[in-house]
């Protein structure tokens, strides 16, 4: 529920992708993020009031979150109270969406309303198994609940299912790389050998010390102190469990301070071995160093020609030297912090990777080791004009008609953050795509368009949407259960539709 937007680098290189066309420059999505925004804090040129994705800055801040802002600071880095404006780095408060102590999910902020509206349909317990074509026109989906198939027509097919699972379903739809949809007897409708390429993630390393006293919520996060963070919750709707849990974070680059940030750093206080399940009842700290433009580049793959298996995942962490490069200086950087004179009188021991581990290549080995996923799978359906793009500027499948993907797998590159706010923003901003082409089928200028329903257009003008459409939502998306390989699989929260974005899991 963290509410990062990202660089102005991350939307101005997806334009370059597309060589200008589409609108997905900073400008453009900047636009689309202020729409879509509810800040009670900042009401300034960088956000947004009046939208439905309700912003807020934490009520309180910690003992032990209030030491990092101090020694952050004595390292070098200025206090940011808003990294979502002119700049992103600096140690700052963690913005986040909760409005009435409640998270503000995309379901709530965008669906709700509308499912009550009559328009919607939402399919539970659904799993879209491919496409259905005439010819080369998309004209709508096989689905199952698990004992029956049936078809659902539609004059617009949008896949939103995410990096790994809208890869798949255009796998099984014959669009994908020509020799693996043949090894498994899957007609080839479309050569498309950038299908399932470009899946990367933000590689997390949580490194972890022992703090003096009860600092933190080492306590309150299990056993009887969630019970009793959940009584005070229920009765009052406060204490630790009415907020986000992660009150602080950082921005920097390591080696130039002064620098684009290269790694964003969430100050969690409880100890950890994962950055986010509390281990064992000694109070702690876990600072969770994430790898914010990671090159490496991992891919997903099927795993039989059942539509029903979950895919082969290589996430591939750690696996390009600049990885490896940003994440060592991190863990050094993050060591001179704990060494500032207000955080290391609480700092009782060092934890993870812990004090035997001193050099560079120790750290490496170390960080090669520990590396997972921060939640935010990307690119696997990328936009751009190269052979090796999946779909165009305009979200389109390449090679056939009126078939589009709308969800994070189609960022050419990950955003500098969270992925939730920038996939919500993304999906604004295709949506005004696919209402210029509806209308005009032709490329249209999307500041042309309303930018906001309650504009002088009516609703259906708006959208475009000439009869009640079908949301699809599936058990297997929500549990994430996916096949592994080498690491621990993927739990996709790249996901525009309800499941994925109104799960705890996502970040």
């Amino acid at each position: 529920m963290c509410y990062v937007r990202g660089q102005k680098r991350d939307f101005d290189a997806w334009q370059d992708a597309v060589d200008g066309e589409g609108g997905w420059s900073y400008e453009s999505m900047w636009r689309a993020f202020i729409e879509q925004e509810k800040n009670d804090t900042f009401h300034n040129e960088h956000h947004g009031v009046d939208g439905t994705l309700a912003v807020q800055m934490p009520k309180g801040i910690n003992e032990l979150n209030q030491y990092c802002l101090k020694a952050f600071q004595e390292f070098g880095l200025p206090y940011n109270p808003d990294y979502n404006g002119a700049t992103q780095i600096g140690v700052s408060p963690v913005q986040s969406n909760i409005e009435n102590k409640r998270r503000c999910s995309a379901v709530v902020a965008h669906l709700r309303r509308h499912l009550d509206s009559g328009r919607v349909s939402l399919l539970t317990n659904t799993t879209v198994t491919r496409v259905i074509f005439e010819n080369d026109q998309a004209v709508g989906v096989e689905v199952s609940n698990g004992s029956a198939k049936r078809s659902i027509s539609a004059k617009q097919v949008v896949l939103s299912a995410g990096a790994v699972h809208s890869p798949k379903i255009l796998m099984h739809s014959g669009i994908g790389p020509k020799k693996h949809l043949e090894d498994f007897g899957i007609n080839v409708r479309v050569d498309s050998p950038g299908v399932g390429d470009n899946l990367h993630d933000h590689p997390i390393i949580p490194l972890s010390a022992y703090v003096t006293g009860n600092l933190g919520y080492q306590k309150v996060a299990q056993g009887l102190g969630t019970i009793k963070a959940g009584v005070q919750y229920i009765l009052t709707k406060d204490g630790p469990a009415s907020g986000n849990g992660i009150e602080t974070v950082s921005y920097w680059d390591p080696l130039n301070l002064e620098g684009e940030p290269t790694v964003q750093c969430y100050h969690v206080p409880i100890i950890s071995q994962d950055g986010l399940t509390p281990t064992g009842s000694r109070a702690g700290i876990t600072f969770e160093l994430v790898v914010l433009q990671p090159k490496s580049r991992g891919w997903v793959r099927l795993a039989s020609s059942d539509p029903t298996e979950m895919p082969l995942i290589n996430p591939n962490f750690i696996g390009h030297e600049f990885d490896l490069k940003v994440a060592v200086e991190s863990v050094k950087s993050m060591r001179d912090v704990m060494a500032q004179k207000s955080l290391a009188p609480v700092i009782d021991e060092e934890v993870s990777p812990g004090p035997a581990v001193q050099t560079d290549e120790q750290i490496a080995e170390w960080v090669k080791r520990i590396a997972t996923t921060m939640w935010h799978p990307v690119g696997t359906c990328r936009m751009g004009n190269d052979a090796g793009a999946v779909v165009d500027a305009h979200l389109r499948v390449r090679g056939v008609s009126n078939l589009r993907v709308i969800d994070a797998s189609i960022m050419p590159n990950i955003t500098s953050g969270n992925t939730n706010a920038p996939t919500q923003a993304l999906a604004l901003h295709a949506a005004k795509l696919l209402v210029a082409d509806h209308f005009s089928r032709r490329t249209l200028e999307v500041d042309r368009l309303p930018s906001h329903p309650r504009s002088r257009l009516s609703h259906r003008e708006y959208t475009g949407v000439a009869r009640p459409v079908k949301l699809l939502a599936s058990e297997d998306h929500r549990d994430g259960r996916y096949r592994r390989t080498d690491r621990e699989g993927h739990r996709d929260s790249s996901i525009v539709q309800p499941w994925a974005v109104a799960s705890g899991r996502t970040r």
